[in-house]
């Protein structure tokens, strides 16, 4: 090897056979900075020039930060600078040997040479001054220098790379870090993969929750925010203390809480993640009055005005034109049961959801609403009937039978309503828009949607879809009845385009890419059902006989005796009446042998029916 020889800074000029062609990250100044505080750590290659001056081949950049120093008056102007003097036709090739055999630092080295700089109190500029790098360069390597040691032995062994080691960097929990890495399969390993681990407790700056709170709000309260190292600044950051924002919410919700609560409800409370709709199987509306044939041909017109106009303020003035036709008023009784929640938008925006009704006060609103329809009809009050009831003889068919025959009647109704196809989708819309409505338990049919609010997982951008499905579903929500009744009379009367536009509304709200969560009922079903039956005209004798063994054994005598002489009023119903229940089940298997009598529960009717389907 060439030694090196000492040649005065003002002997060398910059060559033209340095190899290296592109703008390395370190600046002159930063080169310069690093020179000064170090020393030049490293030889210059150069050849003989002309005039007894030498030419460097390899260095030019330590040229140039050395003669910066110079004119600085840092070094003398003949500095003597360590050089390897090689022939000029060698030069080119040893310069691409000196950038070739270069070996940087290794960054697990530097991150502990950069921590310990930084706990003998040097800050980062400083730092940066020492060893020719950037002020972020340093602050990276020293936020990396706070992982788990045992993630720093595995950068030195090459087993984890920067990138993943500043994802895991989002928390500072070194026991979440080695868990998130070491207890993970080497594919599963990936920066994204691995933040996503770390900071499943975070809450991402774009979420509804910090949206509504504010970033700056946060870290005022004391609250801690992450970002990820190597991205860039527009890069989403996470608010490590979760706990932190929902108590910042709830004391800025407080207001709009003291405000729901002078409405008079049984209870306000707070949900930012939104509401668990499945606790809350009623739930009571603002009524509106019946409209006039005149009000409703207005509400027609305004509404497919609406259909038309894209501009907002129209649409907030057709939609307070179509409110002010009979203005929706809340039943101050059912108030009194019904509760609301305060919560928030996928925006971040307050919302606030009024008239849910607990498990435990449903009866309790069926039977206000019994005593009303009683008072209404002119009929004995709620106490009434219930002494009404409590008097009344226990039920001819026993629970266990009279489920027996639903069964039946329910097969014979699905094997009937195969032939129906319209009323089909009737009732499938029927049943979506009863769901929709917050009713699932008004339909026979086992179907409903359970309306998912996945804008909640919406971090990243806004979305517009969200705010058209929202205002399509409130257009529905003012056009549906919310009475079961009234409810199949709308259904019915639609044409087909309008009923399968009803029902892409109800589905949608129920579709969800990631999980599916179906809701059922239990009761309101068994009216429907019957008009179902009629209108699909169920003949249950083509499924089901009576027989001692089927149904009369499992009776009452008396009901017995009552559908003997149901079948032959020629019958003496005295006699029947004093004969042993065995004597009266021999009648009866004489009598209904060939008979097509059915039990009330199996019966269809033929007469009209207000729930009757439109026309075709």
């Amino acid at each position: 090897m060439t030694d090196i020889t000492m040649i005065a800074l003002s002997k060398l000029v910059p060559g033209q056979r340095n190899v290296r062609k592109t703008k390395p990250a370190m600046s002159i100044d930063e080169l310069a900075a690093s020179i000064a505080a170090h020393g030049l750590l490293q030889n210059l290659v150069v050849s003989e020039a002309d005039k007894g001056r030498y030419s460097v081949e390899a260095g030019g950049r330590r040229l140039k930060a050395l003669r910066k120093l110079a004119k600085a008056k840092t070094i003398p102007g003949n500095e003597p600078i360590p050089c390897r003097v090689v022939p000029l036709d060698d030069a080119t090739e040893a310069s691409l040997a000196e950038n070739v055999q270069r070996e940087p630092m290794h960054p697990a080295d530097e991150i502990e040479a950069f921590a310990q700089l930084a706990e003998a109190g040097h800050g980062p500029e400083a730092i940066a001054g020492r060893f020719g790098v950037n002020g972020t360069h340093v602050a990276r390597r020293l936020r990396l220098a706070r992982v788990s040691p045992r993630l720093i032995e595995a950068l030195k062994k090459d087993e984890i790379d920067l990138h993943q080691l500043g994802a895991l960097a989002f928390t500072d929990d070194h026991a979440l870090q080695d868990k998130a890495f070491f207890d993970t399969p080497e594919w599963q390993r990936t920066p994204e993969q691995l933040k996503a681990r770390v900071t499943q407790a975070h809450v991402a700056e774009t979420d509804k929750l910090a949206r509504f709170v504010s970033i700056d709000a946060y870290v005022e309260a004391g609250g801690a925010v992450a970002s990820d190292l190597f991205a860039d600044e527009d890069e989403t950051r996470f608010l490590a203390d979760r706990e932190l924002l929902v108590r910042l919410a709830e004391a800025k919700l407080e207001p709009i809480v003291t405000e729901v609560q002078a409405e008079g409800w049984a209870f306000v409370e707070v949900s930012i993640d939104g509401v668990a709709w499945s606790q809350f199987p009623e739930r009571v509306r603002e009524r509106r009055r019946d409209l006039t044939t005149d009000e409703m041909a207005e509400q027609e017109r305004l509404y497919a005005k609406l259909d038309e106009t894209e501009d907002e303020a129209e649409i907030e003035k057709i939609e307070a034109a179509i409110d002010a036709l009979a203005p929706a008023q809340w039943d101050e009784d059912e108030v009194a049961l019904a509760g609301a929640f305060v919560t928030l938008n996928h925006s971040g925006e307050i919302k606030v959801e009024r008239g849910l009704v607990r498990v435990e006060d449903v009866k309790a609103l069926r039977a206000l609403r019994r005593k009303r329809t009683a008072s209404d009809h002119g009929g004995a009050d709620a106490d009434d009937e219930t002494t009404a009831l409590a008097a009344a003889p226990k039920p001819a068919v026993p629970a266990k039978l009279l489920d027996e025959l639903l069964a039946h009647k329910t097969l014979g109704l699905r094997v009937a309503i195969i032939d129906s196809p319209a009323l089909a989708l009737r009732l499938v819309a029927f049943s979506l828009a009863a769901s929709f409505m917050g009713d699932a338990s008004a339909s026979c049919l086992a179907i409903s949607v359970d309306h998912i609010d996945v804008a909640r997982s919406i971090t990243r951008a806004e979305s517009k879809a969200a705010d058209e499905f929202a205002e399509i579903g409130s257009v529905w929500r003012s056009r549906l009845p919310a009475n079961p009744e009234a409810l199949w009379a709308y259904v019915s009367s639609m044409d087909e385009p309008m009923l399968l536009e009803l029902i892409a509304v109800t589905i949608a709200a129920g579709i969800d890419l990631r999980r599916v969560g179906p809701l059922s009922g239990m009761e309101a079903r068994q009216a429907l059902g019957q008009t179902l039956c009629n209108l699909a005209g169920l003949d249950m004798t083509k499924y089901w006989k009576a027989s001692v063994e089927s149904y009369f054994e499992h009776v009452r005598k008396d009901a017995v005796v009552e559908a003997l002489m149901e079948v032959n009023p020629k019958l003496e119903r005295a006699a029947l009446e004093k004969a042993p229940k065995k004597e009266v089940l021999t009648r009866a298997k004489r009598t209904f042998k060939q008979s097509a009598w059915l039990p009330s529960p199996l019966r269809t009717t033929t007469e009209a029916t207000p729930l009757a389907v439109a026309a075709e």
